[in-house]
């Protein structure tokens, strides 16, 4: 003797049941957003020197050189600006004390073309803000302002990789500039010539004042 099963009643939830999990679902993932948003770190930062590091790379017909910045201050005031932010930024680079790690090359950088003696110091002022709705680390930024060397000025924009900590920024950026911009003679010694371009990279920590 055969009896017949009855179907067990569906456990499909409605169309309005799923489009109400859908919204709520969105809604959360919104607010997730919103709240990474809103616990970005806001105030004074200054530049951790020891956990920072800016090279710079010279090409010239031999292959090029490298080189370092050893003493560098910097500060940063985060502020929320509608619904994002934006850090006005002051950097300062103490020209004398960079090098390529040959003190031939190093004392006449110095002397002939950075004229340290009477410019000692490179400064950068300007701002940096998201180009895109901070929601993912790290986020994508835009580092714009005026850079001066020998007291010429250049206004440049830097696309900079910015994660943000607990209390902390950490910054990465790379720019090309030319020494023709600032009057900086082209390097040049027996058969080595440089090229124009200097091409500048950064990877930076601020921690909160």
């Amino acid at each position: 003797m055969y009896r017949r099963l009855t179907p067990a009643p569906s456990k499909i939830p409605p169309a309005s049941t799923s489009l109400g999990l859908c919204a709520g679902l969105f809604q959360g993932v919104w607010l997730l957003v919103a709240a990474a948003l809103t616990f970005l770190p806001v105030g004074t930062f200054e530049i951790n020197r020891e956990a920072s590091r800016i090279e710079f790379l010279v090409k010239d017909n031999r292959g090029g050189f490298t080189g370092v910045v050893r003493d560098l201050t910097a500060s940063a005031v985060v502020r929320e600006q509608g619904s994002s932010f934006i850090g006005d930024l002051q950097v300062q680079i103490d020209a004398r004390t960079m090098t390529t790690g040959v003190g031939v090359r190093d004392n006449q950088m110095r002397r002939d073309f950075l004229e340290t003696d009477k410019f000692p110091f490179i400064t950068f002022r300007g701002t940096i803000a998201p180009v895109d709705r901070v929601g993912a680390l790290p986020f994508r930024s835009a580092m714009k302002g005026v850079l001066a060397i020998k007291q010429r000025t250049q206004e440049i924009e830097i696309p900079v990789r910015v994660t943000a900590l607990r209390d902390t920024y950490l910054a990465e950026g790379q720019v090309t500039v030319k020494m023709s911009d600032f009057k900086i003679p082209i390097p040049r010694f027996l058969i080595f010539v440089a090229e124009d371009p200097v091409t500048i990279s950064f990877k930076v920590r601020f921690g909160q004042k």
